[in-house]
């Protein structure tokens, strides 16, 4: 009754906390830094913020329409994309290639149609770019990143007037070749810590005294330098004379630099793993540059870092994304296909086990990836700009690529080893570090920004609790501590009564598919018990959570899984029926895995037994997919080419490659199947044509048995050379 008094009752609640409250936190000057605070303003947020509350409003989630192309954009894909990467397998990363890139708009992407761009969705640019990659990832790289975070992204949303006007038209035709510098040589993942400065001074330029900023930097891994006209530069901005204003230190800037300018240093050349895309370092020393070369001008000095935030979604959201997705579906096609064409011990592939065991998870992992960029980018085409959704991708995909390319590279053994024109996943199995450590490494993404990012941005009271105290309102603080300690109360009931009962008193959407609805009402179950364990942390914890990266980890796992449950249920109401096997799969090892998070979390607390009664009352009760549901699902996978296409319809078959080749083998060998019910296995021409003199088979099917085995023993063979 006392601590109900002290805790439900809010003036008995504001006399108790009140001296509590300003003896902690009276001392500290701020609670939330800058940089922490313009992270928690950028982009906004949409599903995964209820997931964290378990606040799950369903006509929400299932209200987000995903929208076709628009002729143009599928006229594009159909014609010059394939074209583009036809110039490529020719004449490779040549002039010839980046002359095509620009004359044809692939730099203009996100341009405005009234500066000459596209304007194209984020589906369609998400669809150039997965095709692109299944190409080449360099090939996609150079195409990526100007549409990404560079001049032409940022000008389009902070430029002044005049810098739209006379530089988007340059850089949606190529004239300017853009990059962006962000990483400096020791800041890394930490671009605050970046020593790379500005100093804001009169100098003269073009023969007049003239108010700029003089540039001293270094920096490193930038994206198109080597050949790059037009320079987006971040940097920290001073003012120690006082020329603008009284404060010294003004915080990060962006500008746009000319290469050519005097002090510049540029032209030289870093070597990306597996790939060829043009990247390196650059330095200027006592650059001048006017003060309307800054993005947005004068106005917008020290707005930097909000840019980068605001902005860094299309790199996270849809260009890494686009890649991994890429990558993913070619492991899993050519996987696919090379398992049906390879005999081992008189056997394809696929009927072992263990082969199955790669594939089977590798098609699932496909289908949430699928799932999850198409809820993305809906939200993006609608206008939203889900920062914590953005982190989310960018680390789930990116990290799934280097699973599913290792499970490719298993199953074909030797065949992906030898390096050459014949082996079709070493381009993508060497760059794959690329992937994980652009963009803010996935050891910081995972760590920091998913769920420290997330909880600011994500928990119903915690922010405005802080706020609070930084405005040392208590009164407000009060009010918002009564709210959230009812929400407490809400969350750890639900959790026990939605776990207990197996998510069955939980509701699910109306109108859904019945083979749903029993992970929608799981859902609910372990997205209460994700909010009360939340609450246990922060208890714990207190303002330390976030140096809790180990603990924090565990909570963005789990997040991640409840996104891609809930994005997976979502994209199941647009799949034929062929889906459903996989889809149960795919499903039950999701809240298999989660229930396995959630004892993990219950496990770094001290008493153990107590959180795993309130979130676990029934244990681990959710069994993996089944080894009969695992043969059925391989066999469909290898046998109906409508799956295999809608999985993997991303991979651009160009004519006459490896890629063609395999197809071309593969439909062949699904032929061979129906002959081979018939007569026993063989693969030599001369047992082929015996079976033929004796009249066991017919010319027909001869001919599918003879040309099965030429093209088989073209599949096999790799590159060999003299030296």
């Amino acid at each position: 009754m006392l601590a109900n008094l002290i805790l439900f009752i809010p003036s008995f609640r504001l006399l108790f906390i009140r001296p509590i409250v300003v003896k902690l936190f009276n001392h500290k000057k701020s609670l939330i830094g800058d940089s922490e605070k313009v992270a928690m303003e950028s982009g906004n947020t949409h599903w995964e913020s209820q997931l964290f509350s378990n606040q799950l409003d369903w006509n929400e989630l299932l209200s987000v329409k995903s929208k076709p192309l628009s002729n143009q954009e599928q006229a594009f894909i159909d014609d010059q994309v394939s074209a583009l990467c036809d110039t490529f397998n020719q004449f490779g990363l040549t002039d010839k290639t980046l002359s095509q890139i620009k004359s044809k708009g692939f730099w203009a992407l996100n341009i405005p149609k009234k500066y000459g761009g596209l304007a194209f969705s984020a589906k369609a640019h998400a669809k150039i770019l997965t095709q692109l990659s299944s190409c080449d990832v360099s090939l996609a790289v150079t195409v990526m990143v100007p549409n990404s975070l560079g001049p032409a992204e940022l000008i389009s949303h902070y430029g002044t007037d005049q810098q739209k006007q006379n530089l988007l038209p340059k850089l949606a035709t190529g004239e300017h070749i853009p990059c962006f510098a962000l990483t400096s040589t020791e800041a890394g993942s930490d671009a605050g810590a970046m020593t790379d400065s500005g100093v804001v001074c009169y100098q003269s330029h073009q023969g007049e005294k003239t108010l700029g900023i003089l540039l001293n930097w270094d920096k490193r891994y930038t994206t198109l330098a080597p050949i790059a006209t037009l320079i987006g530069l971040a940097f920290k901005t001073y003012d120690p004379d006082g020329l603008i204003g009284k404060k010294v230190n003004l915080g990060i800037t962006c500008a746009l630099v000319d290469s050519v300018l005097a002090g510049i240093s540029i032209g030289r050349y870093h070597h990306p793993i597996g790939s060829e895309f043009s990247n390196g370092p650059h330095q200027g020393r006592d650059v001048f540059i006017p003060m309307s070369a800054l993005i947005g001008g004068q106005a917008m000095i020290g707005q930097g870092w909000v840019m980068l935030m605001e902005s860094l979604s299309l790199g996270r959201g849809v260009s890494l994304p686009s890649l991994s997705l890429s990558g993913a579906q070619l492991s899993l096609k050519t996987s696919i296909e090379y398992a049906l064409i390879r005999k081992q011990f008189k056997q394809s592939l696929y009927h072992f086990q263990g082969v199955a065991e790669k594939i089977v998870p590798m098609a699932a992992d496909v289908l949430v990836m699928k799932a999850m960029s198409d809820f993305h980018l809906s939200l993006l085409d609608q206008g939203f700009n889900p920062s914590i959704s953005s982190a989310i991708l960018k680390y789930h995909h990116t990290e799934l690529l280097r699973v599913n390319v290792n499970r490719a590279m298993d199953i074909h053994g030797g065949k992906t080893v030898m390096l050459g024109k014949r082996n079709y996943l070493a381009n993508i199995y060497q760059s794959i570090p690329i992937a994980i450590v652009v963009e803010g490494a996935n050891i910081l993404t995972r760590s920091m920004i998913i769920f420290g990012q997330g909880l600011m941005r994500c928990h119903p009271f915690l922010k405005d609790e802080l706020t609070s105290l930084e405005n040392k309102d208590y009164v407000s603080f009060n009010k918002t501590l009564g709210k959230h300690l009812a929400y407490l109360s809400t969350v750890k009931a639900k959790s026990f009564i939605f776990a207990l009962s197996n998510g069955k008193v939980a509701i699910a959407p109306k109108n859904t598919k019945s083979i749903t609805k029993p992970y929608y009402q799981q859902l609910s179950s372990i997205s209460a018990s994700f909010a009360f364990l939340v609450e246990m942390a922060l208890i714990k914890h207190g303002s330390n959570i976030k140096f809790q990266e180990s603990m924090n980890g565990l909570f963005a796992d789990l997040l991640i899984k409840m996104y891609g449950i809930s994005t997976l249920l979502k994209y199941a109401e647009t799949l034929d029926s062929h889906f459903n096997d996989l889809l149960k799969w795919t499903a039950q090892s999701h809240v298999y895995e989660s229930q396995l998070l959630l004892k993990e979390i219950c496990d770094q607390f001290k008493y153990t037994w107590a959180f795993k009664w309130l979130v676990l009352p029934r244990g681990v009760n959710q069994t993996k997919p089944s080894i009969d549901l695992q043969n059925k699902i391989i066999n469909q996978l290898i046998h109906d080419e409508n799956l295999k296409e809608d999985l993997t319809n991303d991979v651009l078959l160009i004519k006459d490659t490896p890629l063609d080749e395999l197809e071309q083998t593969y439909k062949l060998a699904l032929k061979a199947e129906e002959i081979y019910k018939n007569v026993k296995h063989i693969d030599t021409p001369e047992a082929i044509d015996a079976l033929l003199n004796q009249e066991k088979i017919t010319s027909q099917k001869h001919q599918v048995l003879s040309n099965l085995t030429q093209l088989r023993r073209q599949i096999l063979k790799v590159d060999d050379y003299e030296n």
